[in-house]
């Protein structure tokens, strides 16, 4: 069960991911001290933030959607009992670690373009 409950939460925070990414691409997303890439670069200027932001938002949207859609595939099944501890608890190190590598993906990502970008 406990495994089961990591599932959730590793699910939940793939809804996390597109939410801040879909934020991000409309350009919703404002400068907070809680969620988004907080650099000193970023927290410069609100320009800088939102192209920042909307460099990054394509990965953190995939990356959200992949752990969301894999959570939700498996997750009823291992509330069930019926996969065995150690599918779910692969599971939940693999989805982890794309999230993991999502977020420092988007990170590296969406600074470098809009350092990049013109003006």
């Amino acid at each position: 069960m406990a495994v089961a409950l990591a599932l959730a939460i590793i699910t939940l925070t793939g809804g996390l991911f597109f939410v801040i990414g879909w934020m991000s691409l409309v350009g919703s997303l404002p400068p907070n001290s809680f969620v988004g890439i907080r650099t000193p670069y970023t927290r410069k200027s609100p320009e800088n933030w939102l192209a920042t932001h909307r460099a990054a938002a394509p990965i953190l949207i995939w990356v959200g959607v992949a752990a969301l859609a894999a959570g939700l595939a498996f997750l009823p099944f291992a509330f069930l009992g019926v996969l065995g501890d150690g599918l779910v608890l692969g599971l939940v190190i693999g989805l982890g670690l794309l999230l993991l590598v999502g977020a420092i993906t988007s990170w590296l990502y969406g600074t470098r373009s809009a350092r990049l970008r013109p003006g």
